[in-house]
């Protein structure tokens, strides 16, 4: 076992004829390494959880898939779940994806409720959230400077000659 072990984590003290008499077997085999077990020896799951709001919103989509190209550099993997898909409350997805044994969670909902924050403070695992409006400076997050935003956005149209006001 110790030596299939070395040949499948790449470890090179394995004598090469044993080496491709382990690899002939496990390609006979058709041999997979099971992740969850590797998890559970290693302490980590090599994948990240990522909430998004609404999977068929292209803004969405796009993050998502950037977050995936990222995660695959350093050889983890994806679970995206969409809180428009299912009919659990956001609370129960936080803890769904716990249940996975994520090594991190990046959430990008809207309003974090008392309850989720409280879900994030507990957890043992990082939790990054994106796109929300937190008033929690101890939770990681992203997030824009929505007032600056704005101004410069004014400003924009401003220096572009835009003076017709917007009707309501």
């Amino acid at each position: 076992m110790a030596t299939v072990s070395r040949v499948v984590n790449g470890n090179t003290n394995v004598k090469p004829e044993t080496r491709e008499r382990v690899e002939a077997v496990i390609k006979e085999l058709n041999y997979r390494p099971n992740a969850v077990a590797r998890g559970l020896a290693s302490k980590k799951s090599t994948t990240v959880g990522v909430v998004i709001p609404k999977i068929t919103e292209d803004y969405f989509a796009e993050l998502a898939a950037g977050i995936d190209d990222v995660a695959a550099l350093y050889n983890y993997d994806m679970i995206l779940t969409s809180l428009d898909t299912i009919h659990q409350q956001p609370v129960q997805v936080i803890q769904s994806m716990l249940a996975k044994q994520v090594d991190g969670i990046i959430f990008m909902g809207h309003d974090l409720s008392a309850e989720l924050q409280a879900e994030f403070d507990n957890s043992s695992i990082p939790v990054l959230v994106a796109g929300s409006v937190v008033d929690d400076e101890k939770l990681p997050s992203v997030r824009i400077d929505y007032a600056a935003a704005a101004k410069d956005a004014i400003n924009l149209l401003a220096d572009h000659g835009h003076e017709k006001k917007l009707g309501y």
